[in-house]
């Protein structure tokens, strides 16, 4: 991806983030629960951004927007001077990032179901960058989480598995850290070629366009260090994020790097407490510029997401310095050693760039990278040394790599509604495409217990999918050409529902290849989540024209149940209040000059320009403005819920107009 690339820029600081966890357990979705646990934050409204947060607004908290750390030239030299570096980047709160009179509506962050919260949506963000007179707001596509782990941070205690605290020292979601990758589009007109920094201008050069005109920025966004426990007072519902920008190129994947990927040392049992865990870093083979540091071959290896915490949010455990061979190493190292600091990581992006001599580019094509540690004190992976350094991330021996792009899907089951979706699949080997010569599979897992990919526990007898889910979802390999193939999800039968409150069900969709994890029977030992796609199917619901009220409450009461901050705003289990806001306000007064249209067809021909309760139901699904922000209310029952509406108004005679008006008494 072309983040990557030159020129770019990294962003460091806060994001705010407040989900809520009490739709997380499934017990939760029995009719009989009607008191649900609180699990840590029930309050949360799913909000996503990035903002000042003031001691004066929230007492004993003072976190800042990102602001840009660094930034790299056309030709990747560092800038220190360009006015481009200390510019803040804070996110628009209104949809299509409008500002003035649009409602309040921050960006939605949202798991895609009870045992699959390990792809949690961004819809509806939109960074803003300010540089001198210049301020940029772009749209971010919708973009799932991707390498989420949960060890992060180097714990208080140890590993071992008799210790219950273990790696849980500082809260499970505290010790995560995940990477969404996205393409932001920013409006040309709102772009000058002149924009006072020489750097944002090359790379205003350097980017491509969409069809609609819009310029292309790359982003990778790490997330990490984010307290979601309310006696964390002074940091609650906050986290650290680090962000590199660059150029988008032409047949760029959007949300994953078709290239290498250097696997990090494993968990291993009974590890001492200061064994620090890795993850994978994805990495490509770059040809240079013509002049600055890397006018050759080079290897970007983005660490970002990689590397342990020393604590939460904090810096990077120390590794002593790192230095990349290739093969056997007998062609010596590849480029300088380096070190892991915050330095590295909150202005580098994490992101390292090492050049390759003519002899090591013309082996790395049919050789792997090996990235070893000269802390002779750290444990390699499986003992493994090369030079008698411990190996602390290495490439697979193969060079066979496998990424998704697009790993999220909701699909339904009823005929007329979007039961087809597709994913774009990346074979490589050693970086160069291979999707041909792989025999390259797909199996479909129904999400049924002892699934090892299902994020919450199984716990108080409830089993993942019913037995009806198999066979409801069928998916199908294009390949194309050799660069890419495209899987083909189809939803083809009604996968029923696992309770009434929860309508659908959950799939897991993995491939194999010669070289790739074998596939196995209810996948207990999942591939890595970057070679995995997950897709919700909905239970089949025939569209009631008239409902009466009691239908539209048991749609609602789940969302009624889990999300008491929208029953704090608006009671939908009360007939009154519903009528009230199924009328009420009238669309283009209220809502006129904001994107989405001013009224809406239903199939009967219809038409509904009222009602803040069908206005939020009827934005797009990556509108921040979308209702449930949840995004798991099948089309069928959405459309019955606006039936219900359609039909009050029609039964509402409109008001007189005054007197002395047109049509009013004299």
């Amino acid at each position: 991806m072309s983040y990557l690339d030159f020129p770019s820029f990294t962003v460091a600081g806060n994001f705010y983030t407040d989900p809520s966890t009490m739709d997380n357990d499934p017990s939760h979705y029995d009719e009989s629960c009607t008191n649900p646990s609180p699990w840590q934050d029930p309050g949360g409204s799913h909000f996503f951004s990035f903002q000042d947060i003031l001691a004066s607004q929230i007492p004993n908290r003072a976190f800042k927007a990102p602001v840009v750390a660094s930034a790299l030239d056309q030709f990747g030299n560092a800038s220190f001077t360009d006015p481009l570096v200390g510019c803040p980047m804070s996110s628009m709160d209104s949809p299509g990032g409008l500002g003035g009179t649009a409602p309040f509506s921050p960006a939605k962050m949202i798991d895609l179901d009870v045992y699959q919260q390990g792809v949690s949506m961004i819809y509806g963000f939109f960074p803003c960058l300010t540089v001198g007179t210049t301020r940029l707001v772009g749209a971010m596509d919708a973009c799932s989480l991707n390498s989420v782990w949960f060890s992060r941070v180097l714990p208080t205690r140890g590993w071992q598995s008799w210790d219950d605290y273990g790696w849980g020292s500082f809260g499970g979601d505290t010790n995560a850290s995940g990477v969404y990758q996205s393409i932001v589009r920013i409006p040309a007109a709102s772009w000058p070629a002149a924009s006072g920094s020489a750097i944002l201008d090359q790379l205003r050069a350097a980017t491509t366009t969409d069809a609609s005109g819009n310029l292309l920025l790359s982003v990778r966004m790490v997330l990490d260090g984010y307290q979601n426990v309310a006696w964390h007072q002074s940091d609650f519902r906050i986290g650290r994020v680090v962000a590199t920008f660059g150029p988008v190129f032409s047949g760029d994947p959007t949300e994953c790097i078709a290239g290498r990927w250097l696997a990090g040392r494993p968990a291993g049992s009974g590890d001492p407490w200061n064994q620090p865990y890795l993850y994978g870093a994805p990495s490509q083979l770059k040809q240079g510029p013509a002049s600055g540091p890397y006018t050759g071959q080079y290897l970007a290896i983005d660490l970002a997401n990689a590397f342990a915490t020393a604590s939460p949010g904090g810096e990077p455990v120390d590794l002593g310095n790192l230095t990349l061979y290739l093969g056997d190493g007998s062609l010596g190292p590849v480029g300088a050693p380096f070190q892991l600091n915050d330095v590295f990581y909150s202005a580098g992006g994490g992101i390292a760039r090492l050049p390759l001599t003519a002899a090591q580019a013309d082996a790395a094509i049919t050789q792997p990278f090996t990235l070893v540690s000269s802390r002779t004190d750290l444990a390699g992976m499986n003992g493994a040394t090369m030079n008698g350094q411990p190996v602390l991330w290495q490439e697979a021996a193969n060079g066979l790599w496998l990424a998704c792009d697009g790993r999220n899907f909701q699909l339904a089951s009823d005929v007329g509604q979007r039961n087809t979706a597709t994913a774009n699949i990346y074979l490589t080997q050693f970086g160069l495409p291979v999707a041909v010569s792989f025999d390259l599979q797909v199996a479909v897992y129904p999400c049924y217990q002892g699934n090892g990919a299902a994020t919450v526990p199984w716990s108080g007898g409830y089993a993942g999918d019913s037995p009806s889910a198999e066979g409801a979802l069928q998916a199908e390999l294009v390949i194309q050409a050799a660069d890419a193939a495209q899987l083909i999800l189809t939803a083809v039968a009604d996968p029923g529902s696992r309770t009434p409150e929860l309508d659908c069900q959950l799939y897991f969709l993995c491939f194999t290849a010669q070289g790739l994890q074998p596939l196995q029977p209810n996948l207990p030992a999942p591939p890595p989540q970057e070679q995995m796609i997950s897709c919700v199917v909905w239970a089949s619901y025939p569209v009631n024209t008239n409902p009466a009220f009691a239908e539209i409450q048991s749609i609602m009461k789940v969302y009624d149940k889990l999300f008491p901050s929208m029953h704090a705003k608006i009671d939908l289990l009360d007939e009154q209040t519903f009528f009230t806001f199924a009328l009420n306000p009238p669309w283009p007064p209220y809502y006129g000059g904001l994107p989405g249209p001013e009224q809406v067809s239903l199939p009967n021909g219809g038409t509904i320009a009222a009602g803040a309760i069908p206005y939020y139901l009827t934005r797009t699904i990556d509108d921040p403005r979308f209702m449930p922000i949840m995004r798991n209310l099948s089309p069928n029952k959405l459309l019955t819920v606006l039936y219900y509406c359609w039909n009050l108004q029609q039964q509402v005679q409109p008001t007189p107009a005054p007197p002395g008006e047109p049509g009013g008494e004299v």
